[in-house]
């Protein structure tokens, strides 16, 4: 019995990580929201987490310019949130009109 509970342990934290890489929409979103803030994420969206490396969009050039140089501190609170994968850098980059999914 304790054998399938591990093999089912396995499967999960598989398929977390899977999701975590393929479809950030699904939890690294909601991380964000608690790194960033309510205020920071209605201005963001998390594009996609690959080798270590998160892609965050922005509103504007400004937030992107304005985070990037946050990007090692908001980095260390993504890990302090022990996510299925370490992140090792966060970059922003700027979303051009009419692509992103913002909230106002």
């Amino acid at each position: 019995m304790a054998s399938s509970f591990k093999s089912i342990g396995s499967i999960i934290r598989r398929e977390r990580k899977r999701l975590w890489r393929t479809s950030p929409g699904l939890g690294l979103q909601s991380l964000w929201e608690k790194v960033a803030g309510a205020d920071i994420a209605a201005h963001t969206e998390v594009r996609s987490c690959r080798d270590g490396v998160m892609t965050v969009s922005c509103q504007t050039g400004g937030w992107a310019c304005e985070l990037q140089l946050a990007a090692a501190d908001l980095t260390a609170r993504m890990n302090a949130l022990d996510p299925p994968e370490p992140v090792r850098e966060i970059r922003f980059v700027h979303q051009a009109r009419g692509g992103g999914n913002f909230r106002k």
